[in-house]
């Protein structure tokens, strides 16, 4: 068990990855059985996996860290995550759309928070069988291989990741409408190939919460990225309405060119 993070040795780090590998199988085995999908509200899809995983995961984390706060999309938020130093926020499948539709986009996104800030990062992509991981001021590997970002400089030849159904919304913006473009689900995958320097930048014009994007954050940033809103303003994580505008994430210097030029716009 762990009562701080000054106690996650290799062993426990071990345990941890692998007990998200198994949430990644859980998944997966749902290739071959019925999913179940409703609807939490009109954008919002879930599916009886992303219960399960849940479940699974909350009741790992629960044994391992009972100190420890939770907060889950797929959770009543208890308000442990104000009431601990410490706390898991997790997105059991980030790209639900993706995951029903076996594309091989969705991820599992787990971090650990500290107060308000991202200390943990971990994203797994069970289908392509990519583990991220990210330690504040520790690096980010992949599959522990040590990732980076790429360094581009030029908007005009970047590779963006944006969601299909941001592509019109895209093209308000003169800067980016013409940048060869890639469409993908989970917004944790999007900024993790961004760390990985697989693509340039990382989109999205629609609002978030802490689950999607905490664990990416460490990622992107211990791999030499940044993450902000698009006005250039830090994401606040664990507020009171776990609400974050948008997101734009990439290297450093593409991040500066991009927020010049949208307040130029």
């Amino acid at each position: 068990m762990i009562s701080d993070v000054s106690h996650l040795g290799p062993d426990l780090k071990k345990e941890i990855l692998n007990a998200i590998i198994q949430a990644g199988q859980i998944a997966k085995d749902y290739g071959k059985k019925e999913i179940k999908v409703w609807h939490k509200s009109e954008s919002q899809t879930v599916t009886n996996a992303d219960i399960e995983i849940n479940e699974f995961l909350k009741k790992f984390f629960e044994k391992i860290s009972p100190d420890f706060g939770w907060l889950s999309e797929e959770s009543q938020d208890d308000s442990s995550r104000k009431n601990k130093s410490y706390f898991w926020c997790v997105d059991p499948i980030d790209g639900t759309r993706s995951f029903i539709n076996k594309k091989p986009e969705y991820t599992i996104s787990v971090a650990l928070i500290k107060k308000n800030i991202p200390i943990i990062g971990i994203i797994y992509n069970p289908l392509t069988k990519e583990l991220f991981f990210a330690e504040k001021n520790k690096g980010a590997v992949c599959n522990d291989k040590k990732i980076t970002v790429n360094n581009e400089k030029n908007i005009k030849n970047c590779k963006i990741a944006i969601s299909s159904s941001e592509e019109r919304t895209i093209k308000n913006f003169s800067f980016f409408k013409n940048l060869n473009s890639i469409k993908m689900g989970s917004i944790a995958y999007k900024v993790a190939l961004a760390a990985k320097g697989e693509i340039d930048i990382a989109l999205s014009f629609t609002k978030k919460n802490d689950w999607d994007l905490a664990a990416a954050f460490v990622l992107l940033s211990e791999a030499g990225g940044t993450m902000t809103n698009l006005d250039g303003k830090n994401i606040k994580f664990n507020s009171d309405s776990l609400k974050i505008t948008n997101v734009l994430a990439c290297n450093k210097m593409l991040h500066k060119r991009i927020i010049n030029e949208t307040e130029m716009s």
